[in-house]
């Protein structure tokens, strides 16, 4: 029975490294040579990447273990304006004040949409 080393977590495609040893310190030793090629390519950017994801995925597991849903899984009824004011949008007053801002981003989306429908029928490919 051999060990398998793999390094994975963090890496760019190809830098993908594992293979079979016979022994603890063949292994150990496979390891250090790979490390050593791999380290030169990290960034402290990269390290923190990697610890922020090990640490969100931990407490993600502890909400879910607790039976707590993620922020995300949670239905609100809280809105942000296209004026970039935060409402509840069950509360008619605050939605009264907003639906204006968010149906002249509608008609300006609309009316682009329209502007390049009718280029494109303009070119006939």
């Amino acid at each position: 029975m051999g060990l398998e080393l793999r390094l994975l977590s963090g890496c760019d495609p190809g830098q993908h490294t594992s293979g079979p040893a016979a022994t603890f310190e063949e292994a150990r030793a496979a390891f250090e040579l790979a490390w050593a090629r791999l380290l030169p390519t990290r960034t402290d950017a990269d390290f923190e990447a990697w610890r922020n994801q090990r640490d969100w995925t931990e407490r993600k597991n502890a909400m879910w273990a607790s039976g707590e849903k993620l922020p995300s899984q949670i239905p609100s009824s809280k809105m942000r304006c296209p004026c970039g004011v935060e409402f509840d949008s069950h509360v008619l007053a605050d939605d009264l004040v907003h639906v204006p801002h968010s149906h002249a981003i509608f008609r300006t989306k609309i009316s682009s949409l329209r502007l390049s429908r009718s280029l494109v029928a303009k070119r006939r490919f």
